[in-house]
């Protein structure tokens, strides 16, 4: 779990320490020194030597394990250009399940033309990433009550739903699928109405039955599982359905491009939002 030394990127710190006791599973504490680092983070002072991010890495460890959390910790002491490809490799050095980290609730234009550093680590690597966005650092244990998983036929959602399955059983969560029928060209429904809305509604049945076809196979697994479908956009869809104690599992192929300058991903529209627990999946 990678740590800049700001009070909001501890807002990550429930979220992954709530995983790793309902998992089972050892956190890695991870700082990575950057090359021309910034003088402060969210106007605090940043981590910029090896000796102080492991006094701060360890100070938060001592605390985890007084909870109960395996902990170690990893200062990457060589200062690099490429931060997310440094995570990528230390992630790999560990195998890690999960990679954890905070996104800071903002975009720009490199961000959108690159990918955010998350995206950018998931095109180098295999591992899950988990993200939680925020204003202010979270109060209190994390406690998760919802998955949210949006459907899009397109792509393989196989292994959203195997992490679904791990998680619905650990935390005792209900799961939601929800798949969205974007409306067609409005000049065909100008053109054509009438066959235009038939088309629609034969469109929105068929997601209907596809996207419970899909719960009914989770139900094996997961006692409370709803099927839904939105005509809104994705992002909206997404948001309207959104509560604290929901994850949001997304499946995605974490492609940036010069396109997306004019037209963002959804999951970087979610990334701008504050207050969201993203588990991203890079699509195999």
């Amino acid at each position: 779990m990678p740590l800049d030394g700001s009070q909001l990127a501890e807002a990550i710190l429930p979220v992954a320490s709530s995983f790793a006791q309902k998992l089972g599973a050892t956190l890695i504490l991870l700082h990575v020194l950057e090359q021309e680092p910034p003088r402060d983070v969210h106007g605090e002072p940043h981590l910029a030597r090896a000796d102080a991010a492991e006094s701060y890495l360890e100070e938060r460890a001592r605390a985890l394990r007084d909870s109960g959390v395996a902990v170690e910790v990893d200062v990457h002491e060589r200062p690099v250009a490429n931060v997310a490809a440094a995570i990528d490799r230390h992630a790999h050095e560990h195998d890690a399940d999960l990679i954890a980290m905070c996104a800071h609730g903002r975009s720009n234009p490199l961000d959108r033309l690159l990918g955010s550093i998350a995206e950018r680590i998931l095109r180098g690597g295999g591992a899950p990433i988990l993200l939680r966005t925020v204003r202010e650092p979270a109060d209190g244990p994390f406690e998760l009550r919802h998955l949210l998983v949006p459907v899009d036929f397109e792509h393989d959602v196989e292994e959203a739903l195997s992490a679904v399955r791990l998680l619905a059983a650990a935390y005792g969560a209900d799961v939601t699928l929800l798949s969205v029928r974007e409306p067609g060209p409005a000049q065909a429904a100008r053109l054509l109405p009438g066959a235009t809305a038939q088309a629609e509604r034969y469109a929105l049945d068929e997601l209907r039955r596809r996207i419970e076809e899909l719960a009914t196979g989770l139900r094996a697994d997961v006692a409370a599982v709803r099927a839904d479908v939105s005509d809104r956009r994705p992002s909206a869809a997404i948001l309207s359905v959104v509560e604290p104690a929901t994850l949001v599992v997304i499946v995605t192929d974490a492609h940036g491009g010069p396109t997306s300058l004019f037209d963002p991903s959804t999951t970087q529209q979610l990334l701008a939002r504050p207050d969201l627990t993203l588990l991203l999946i890079k699509e195999m």
